[in-house]
């Protein structure tokens, strides 16, 4: 109860809030004493007090271990530990007098201590300080986030500090994860890595290339930097994060072609149950002078994704509000950012103040901030050279409500991923409620008659990233939307042109909404419709400007929809006002008609003012909330419902007769029981029939509430005293006659009698028309003798029967009608348009018979097929048909069969003939007045200038070259269309000179070997002997020979002109040197290796041997044949065979096998031979050596020198010189063994 109490002291003391606020700081404590404490706080100090002092919204664990808890009283501090709930120690609280820490004992105790010094008076509010931890808010780590201040400014730009979307403030909680933006665009880059993580292929399409692959062309960067913007991947250590960097991204490549409102309808209706939120920073040009509005398909697209997206919760559609501020443009005149479906966002930039391009508009929702005073932001671009940056990933040049728009959109991912229930209507109320104040000093603010701060060039301020997601998770949907419209309401007003006074017109609403947006319906035709102002002002007073003055001359607001939302939470009820004004004077114009439809909900919770909320009525009683009296009974819905219990639907509950109202408040019988007093007589029997007491039991066996003692057949119910008698063959009244009374009754009043009815016709009594066919049994029995139980039909509902009709199948048919001229029988007098053969309806003096039945023509349209021509003039006179409208094509007065050409204005018979190559005066001859007319005097007639040279027929120098145009053509043979002039000075005019540039050019030159026709006779270089220029490298003469074993030839040709087209080839002898040109004038010979020729001119030419050669060169230029010849000794060598070869060829003959044979067997000899001589000489070796024959090498080298070269190297014994030997014999001398050599060493030889 005091938590109630608390909240309706606030609600009523809210308006003084500010008040109270200021005293606070001059509370005194003396004051304290008289005053209670807590009505001294200030309301928001008061609602903290409630806040914490709610007991349930701490856990037991928490209330049991709190030691600490925050108490204000006002008994002072030295008497608080006597108080009853006695704490261990007081503090006070120095900012909050009045209020004090007191220390308690843990558990349960101390709480109910203090709930009872509570109720005793003691103190006015207790809570326990219980500890919290806190953490730092959540920031990404993407190295660029320092650089996206939209995201979080703490003034690194030089703005004012917290000026941001208070994403950090969010991200604590939510993120966007599993929440889907599409982002609508041109496209984007999916291969980037800010993308790619949260790309969602599912939704995405390239509209223009009719794939599913979103991907941009390199310069269409828009689409990727507004999906960084919204959602580019946060927490990745990778360049920049999105506003919802857990969202999934997809891409709707639209606006980077040419598209159609069909188009347009696909992508913003794409996958809408899959996708969340559709973001378009794109529309209409943005210069102050266009009004364009989506087509048809795309609107349904809009309401579409509103009423059936998101299964039905519907889809979020962002729109960019516009950059054409500097062209006066205003977002309301974008039929895509003002629709009630689209969230129209504007820009600030981090000053928190309007960018200089950002458009105004009363459809504004939000502003998001963006680029604008030297800072733009920082975002996703193309990867690599492509986007706005064409040197890296990211962009920090991004900017306009193009950049503002995606990053509302990510705001409203954070919103949809905290509660996913919202529907489209739910966020446009929390961004409303949400938003911040921003640049307050700003004269665009306003408060409107709900309380809502609202500005014209903000909306309701600067999405807040942090409030919008508290309030989302907590948020409960908003009622059922209702729509009001309001006209169109004529005026056909002239609008005073020049007039700084407004035209007001106003209409009166009585139906109580709240208003969340007004569309507001204007046609108004105007010459000039920049000069008009248009503003709405609402029952409150508030005022939305639709349109200011601008510089836009074009014509009309043709049903033009303007869209407010600056009455959000408005009441509709009231005087609403359209005032127009046109404040420059020049145009004129009328306010044809204009209209409202009003959006919002249902403000009146008791329609019908019985007590029973309306959703009660409906969802419960199933009552009419709009009738106090459903069923009519004189009790109210409430009555019978809460006091009563009885059916509000029905007016008598228990089907007793007797209404609700009657037997509570006069019978005193039970309304939900028919029969109170259970006697088997329902009260409204007693009451009505009996008027005997409902509450007391009375007997009855055939419950007919007539007993046996007054009932002549008490077993039957339908009979009984009080029964009727009615025509049934029974007593049924008891009076012992049986249908009485019945003899000269005629009760349905169809001129029979009830009795023979029953009894003789079998009719009916009661029912004049017993069969229904629409006649009566008495007319049918005595007038027309027709069965009354059988349905005589009129099949066609005229009112004729088959027997008096006909055509009973025609209701145009009948004997009651008139004769119209329609080919029936209408009146049924057996002729057909009888009485139209003298009538002429339409003057045109054809009878409207033969224009029906004959001609076809209309008989009440004089001109049938609306040419001019009288129908009549047309088949009596022109012999045309009237049906088919004769026309003048050309406007020119004559129709097609007096005009000899009817495409052509400039032909009709009345005209003049002119010289312009027509027939202008239709006399089938062309320009025939101008044969033999020279207008210009030039020499030439004007017929001739204009068919035939095409010259100016009243110009005689139509080339302006002062030569006239007969002198040109008659004399100098020039054209006379192009103006001739001596270019190069030369003395010959250009269309003599074949090259008036150039002076030696001319037909008087001569001509010279240069490729040039020199003297213009369309010859180049004719009789130029070619062979005296030229020189031959080397010349002939200086060629003796060529050794082509060692030495290329090199022969050329030298001194042929620049600018000389020639061509050379190449022989010698015979054959062709191609393949050998080392310039366009030179040939090259390599040398020859005529031992072994490889190619064929080394072939051809060492096969000629040394010999005299001739090489030729033949030049061909401008058609002119030069030759010319090198004679010279061509020298051929050959390396001779050597005797290897030779032997070799020898051996390979048939001789030479046989010799090779017998040489071997030579050698085989020899060979043996020569072992044979080795043994020998090695045995004798050996007796040298035992012999001691001495070695020759100790000879002395004369010795050496005089022995035979046959010898074996050792020196035998000389033959005993015997007459020594004799000699000595004699003289007795004996010989000495020094003198005997030695024998050989063994193997010495």
């Amino acid at each position: 109860m005091r938590h109630a109490i608390l909240m309706v002291l606030i609600i009523f003391m809210m308006p003084l809030s500010s008040i109270v606020s200021a005293e606070d700081e001059v509370i005194v404590g003396d004051e304290l004493d008289t005053l209670s404490i807590m009505e001294n706080y200030s309301i928001s100090v008061r609602l903290a007090f409630d806040r914490v002092s709610n007991l349930e919204s701490y856990t037991t664990e928490d209330l049991h271990d709190s030691k600490e808890w925050l108490v204000v009283t006002s008994i002072p501090i030295s008497e608080h530990e006597t108080t009853h709930s006695k704490p261990i120690s007081s503090k006070g609280i120095e900012i909050l007098p009045g209020s004090f820490v007191w220390e308690l004992e843990g558990g349960e105790k101390p709480i109910e201590r203090l709930s009872e010094a509570l109720e005793i008076g003691e103190i006015e509010s207790f809570s326990p300080l219980v500890e919290r931890t806190h953490v730092e808010r959540y920031l990404p780590n993407d190295p660029e986030l320092s650089s996206q201040w939209h995201l979080d400014n703490y003034g690194q730009t030089g703005g004012v500090s917290g000026e941001d979307a208070n994403l950090t403030g969010a991200w604590n909680s939510y993120n966007g994860s599993g929440v889907v933006i599409s982002i609508v665009d041109d496209g984007l880059d999916i291969s980037h890595p800010d993308i790619s993580p949260n790309y969602d292929q599912s939704a995405s399409y390239d509209w223009c290339n009719d794939d599913s692959d979103p991907t941009p062309l390199s310069f269409d960067g828009h689409g990727t930097a507004a999906a960084g913007v919204a959602a580019a991947a946060g927490n990745n250590s990778l360049y920049v994060s999105g506003a919802a960097f857990g969202a999934s991204v997809a891409g709707s490549n639209l606006i980077s072609c040419s598209i159609s409102d069909y188009l347009e309808s696909q992508a913003l209706s794409y996958e809408n149950d899959y996708v969340d939120i559709y973001s378009n920073s794109w529309g209409p040009t943005d210069n102050g002078r266009t009004l364009e509005s989506p087509g048809p398909l795309m609107t349904a697209a809009f309401e579409n994704d509103a009423y059936l997206g998101r299964d039905g919760l519907g889809n979020i559609i962002t729109w960019a509000a516009g950059n054409g501020r500097t062209s006066d443009d205003d977002s309301n005149y974008d039929g895509y950012a003002n629709s009630r479906f689209t969230i129209a966002v504007t820009a600030i930039t981090h000053f928190g103040q309007n960018s200089s391009y950002a458009e105004p508009g009363a459809n504004i929702l939000v502003a998001a901030h963006s680029n604008g005073d030297g800072e733009a932001i920082t975002t996703t671009d193309i990867v690599g050279s492509g986007g706005y940056n064409s040197s890296g990933n990211v962009t920090d040049t991004f900017g306009g409500t193009s950049s503002a728009t995606p990053l509302a959109s990510g705001v409203i991912a954070l919103m949809l991923e905290a509660n996913q229930n919202l529907t489209w209507r739910d966020v446009q109320h929390i961004l409303v409620n949400s938003a911040r104040i921003n640049d307050q000093s700003d004269s665009s603010w306003d408060v409107n008659g709900a309380g809502h701060d609202v500005s014209h060039k903000y909306g309701f301020g600067a999405v807040d990233a942090g409030a919008a997601v508290s309030m989302a998770s907590s948020w409960t949907n908003v009622d059922e939307e209702v729509n009001l419209s309001v006209g169109p309401i004529p005026e056909n007003y002239q609008i005073d042109d020049g007039n700084s006074s407004w035209s007001e017109f106003n209409t009166s609403i009585t139906m109580d909404m709240t208003i969340e947006s007004i569309d507001v319906v204007v046609d108004i035709s105007h010459t000039n419709r920049g000069d008009l102002e248009i503003v709405l002002v609402s029952p409150s007073g508030k005022e939305s400007w639709l349109a200011e003055e601008r510089n836009d001359n074009n014509n009309d607001y043709d049903n033009w929809t303007f869209n407010t939302v600056h009455h959000w939470d408005e009441s509709s009820i009231g005087n609403w006002q359209l005032k127009v004004r046109d404040v420059e004077s020049g145009g004129s114009g009328t306010l044809n008609h204009w209209s409202m439809i009003l959006h919002g909900t249902d403000a009146d919770l008791d329609h019908d003012d019985d007590g029973l909320e309306d959703i009660n009525e409906t969802e419960i009683w199933g009552t009419d909330p709009f009738d106090p009296d459903t069923d009519g009974d004189g009790l109210n819905d409430y009555e019978e419902v809460m006091n009563y219990g009885t059916n509000p639907l029905s007016s008598d509950s228990d089907l007793d007769g007797v209404g609700d109202l009657e037997e509570i408040t006069i019978f005193s019988t039970n309304p939900l029981d028919s029969d109170t007093d259970d006697d088997g007589l329902s009260d409204g029997a007693e009451i009505n029939f009996w008027e005997s007491d409902p509450n007391i039991f009375d007997p009855d066996d055939d419950g007919d509430l007539f007993y046996h003692f007054n009932d002549c057949h008490d077993d039957d119910p339908m009979v009984n005293p009080g029964r009727p008698e009615i025509l049934n063959g029974i007593d049924d009244n008891c009076d012992t006659m049986t249908d009485e009374g019945f003899n000269f009754t005629d009760s349905d009043g169809d001129g029979l009698f009830d009795w023979p009815e029953y009894y003789t016709y079998f009719t009916n009594h009661l029912d004049s028309d017993s069969d229904d066919d629409g006649l009566d049994d008495g007319t049918e029995v005595l007038t027309y003798q027709s069965n009354p139980n059988l349905a005589d039909p009129d099949d066609d509902d005229d009112g004729w029967y088959w027997f008096q009709d006909c055509d009973d199948q025609d209701e145009f048919r009948s004997p009651g009608l008139n004769e119209v001229l329609d080919g029936i029988d209408n009146d049924c007098d057996e002729i057909m348009d009888d009485g139209f053969e003298s009538i002429d309806t339409d003057g045109d003096l054809l009878s409207d018979f033969e224009e029906y039945h004959n001609l076809s023509t209309n008989p009440y349209n004089g001109d049938t097929d609306g040419d001019g021509l009288p129908d009549g003039y047309e088949i009596q006179v022109t012999k045309t048909d009237p049906v088919l409208a004769d026309p003048d094509n050309d406007g020119d007065g004559e129709y097609w069969f007096e005009d000899c050409d009817d495409q052509d204005a400039g032909r009709a018979s009345y005209l003049t003939e002119a010289l312009d190559g027509k027939d202008n005066d239709c006399d089938e001859e062309v320009d025939e007045d101008f044969v033999d007319i020279d207008t210009d005097s030039d020499g030439l007639k004007d017929y001739a200038e204009f068919h035939n040279y095409l010259t100016s027929a009243t110009d005689p120098d139509t080339d302006g070259d002062s030569y006239l145009d007969g002198e040109e053509i008659i004399e100098m043979g020039s054209n006379p269309l192009i103006f001739n002039i001596d270019g190069d000075s030369d003395g010959f005019l250009d269309f003599q000179d074949c090259n008036d540039l150039v002076s030696s050019i001319n037909p008087g030159s001569s001509e010279s070997w240069n490729g040039i026709d020199d003297d213009c006779d369309e010859i180049i270089d004719e009789d130029v002997s070619r062979l005296s220029l030229i020189s031959p490298v080397p010349n002939d003469a200086d060629i003796e020979s060529w050794d082509t074993k060692d030495h290329v030839l090199e022969i050329g040709i030298e001194n042929i002109p620049e600018g000389v087209e020639y061509i050379i080839s190449w022989k010698i002898g015979d054959y062709s040197l191609e393949g050998l040109y080392s310039g366009d004038n030179n040939v090259s010979m390599p040398s020859l290796d005529c031992d072994s020729p490889e190619v064929n001119l080394e072939v051809y030419l060492c096969s000629e041997g040394t010999s005299l050669q001739q090489v030729s060169a033949s030049m061909i230029d401008s058609g002119e044949l030069t030759e010319m010849t090198w004679t010279f000794e061509m020298v051929i060598s050959k390396t001779p065979t050597s005797l290897s070869e030779k032997v070799v060829s020898f051996i390979l003959t048939p001789s030479g096998v046989v010799i090779a044979i017998a040489a071997i067997a030579s050698l085989l000899g020899i060979s043996y031979l020569v072992g044979a001589r080795i043994s020998y000489r090695r045995e004798l070796n050996e007796a040298y050596q035992f012999y001691q024959i001495s070695s020759r090498d100790n000879e002395t080298g004369l010795a050496k020198a005089n022995s035979n070269e046959n010898d074996f190297s050792y020196s035998l014994p000389s033959a005993p010189d015997l007459s020594s030997m004799i000699s000595s014999s004699s003289n007795n001398q004996a010989i000495d063994q020094d003198d005997i050599p030695p024998p050989p060493p063994p193997g010495s030889y």
